[in-house]
């Protein structure tokens, strides 16, 4: 089984929204985490979606497109990148390679909410990144 040594966060996809997880083929709640990322890779041009495999081989039904890219990487290499114990572990950039949420569990409404506000330029709790806030409160005290 060969791993993937040259993974690197500075690898991502330049103005794109990225979703980096780390996830196997044969856990359940990874298996819908790769449905889920596989079939958001190919609904939306904006996100790039990177599967990394645990320990194990990349599964042939899952296909890599542009939005998609499938590595092997070996559990002592994927602790650099934080993960601990158990898999999927999800982290998630913003447009600028900034990275907004680790996710260490899958729960679809949370990762799907998160991506249509950094879609829409939002951070990811709703609020509008500070220079297109305008501060009411401040507005008329001096």
């Amino acid at each position: 089984m060969a791993f993937a040594t040259s993974f690197s966060f500075e690898n991502i996809e330049k103005d794109k929204i990225n979703i980096v997880a780390f996830v196997t083929s044969w856990c359940p709640v990874c298996i819908k985490t790769n449905d889920y990322l596989v079939s958001l890779g190919e609904k939306n041009s904006e996100i790039f979606i990177t599967l990394l495999f645990v320990d194990e081989d990349i599964p042939t039904s899952i296909k890599q497109t542009s939005n998609l890219k499938t590595i092997s990487i070996s559990l002592n290499d994927s602790k650099n990148f934080g993960v601990t114990k158990s898999v999927p572990y999800i982290l998630i950039f913003d447009k600028k390679g900034e990275l907004v949420k680790k996710y260490h569990t899958f729960n679809e409404n949370l990762i799907s909410r998160l991506i249509n506000n950094l879609k829409n330029n939002l951070y990811e709790n709703g609020t509008l990144p500070p220079e297109q806030r305008i501060d009411l409160w401040q507005k008329n005290r001096f």
